[in-house]
């Protein structure tokens, strides 16, 4: 076990420094070092010699530490495991919009991982010509540009016009990218009912037509938008959760791929963020 707690101590250390050198726009990688330094002192606790009594406060603190431990590795594993399952629906076609979840950008460029989320967006794209797309994300700490600007570019450099994007440059975490993203949603629903109003205003319809249009338009309206929440598998679970307390609109998750190396790290931030809000009752 003392050797056990030493090997996850050093690759814990390890992965932190790998992250820092490849990925330091990711957050709370800070987290390797709390995780590092934990095993480390479970380590010393254990080379620590203690009698085996009840009075034995060297040995009630191991039993405290090794107790608790178990507890949370065991519950942030069952959560993480619980997270690479997750699914909401199933992919459709069609679907009247699409939420597309930004991340981190490198040198004002995607990264990989927003690269694959822009890859799954934009072959969806060609495939359903009446999706319409809502990017989000602002500004990072270490970017100049929001995460939404580069991911509209993006779409466009592959040929979806502009027509069917709308970005959203405010949103800093993922509550609020998912929170303004769908309000963004509710106001360009309420612009394209009043664009086709005027439409058929300026296209002169007798008034008998006229009505049954509006009444079509206000049906199209009132019907539940089919929106695809668009991100990263670690991700979706609360991306969802967020989405259903704001908005009641039909969710379906739609999975992008995350890079091998990057999995320890988002599985274990998320499903940290995750106990801590379920405990806070905040998720």
């Amino acid at each position: 076990m003392l050797v056990l707690f030493l090997l996850m101590g050093v690759a814990s250390f390890l992965y932190f420094a790998f992250l820092l050198s490849t990925s330091s726009v990711l957050s709370e990688i800070w987290i390797w070092l709390l995780i590092g330094g934990a095993h480390f002192f479970l380590a010393f606790l254990l080379k620590r010699k203690a009698e085996w009594k009840r009075k034995s406060v060297l040995f009630r603190i191991k039993v405290f530490c090794l107790t608790s431990y178990l507890i949370f590795f065991f519950t942030i594993l069952s959560i993480a495991i619980f997270l690479t399952q997750y699914k909401k629906g199933e992919m459709e076609k069609n679907l009247d919009y699409v939420l597309v979840i930004g991340c981190e950008l490198v040198d004002n460029s995607p990264s990989e991982t927003l690269r694959n989320r822009l890859d799954l967006a934009e072959e969806y794209a060609k495939d359903n010509p009446n999706t319409r797309f809502v990017l989000v994300g602002g500004r990072g700490r270490q970017s100049a540009s929001a995460e939404s600007s580069v991911m509209f570019h993006d779409f466009l450099r592959n040929g979806i016009s502009s027509d069917r994007l709308l970005m959203e440059f405010y949103s800093k975490n993922t509550k609020e990218k998912v929170q303004y993203g769908l309000r963004s949603i509710a106001h360009w629903k309420e612009e394209l009912l009043l664009q086709d109003e005027e439409i058929q205003r300026e296209r002169g319809t007798d008034e008998e037509n006229y009505s049954y249009l509006i009444e079509d338009a206000l049906e199209g309206e009132d019907r539940i938008p089919r929106v695809g929440i668009l991100s990263s598998q670690y991700q979706l679970y609360h991306c969802i959760r967020f989405a259903e307390a704001e908005n009641v609109y039909s969710y379906v998750s739609m999975r992008a791929d995350t890079p091998p190396y990057l999995l320890p790290h988002y599985y274990t931030r998320e499903a940290i963020s995750l106990l801590i809000g379920r405990l806070l009752h905040q998720v």
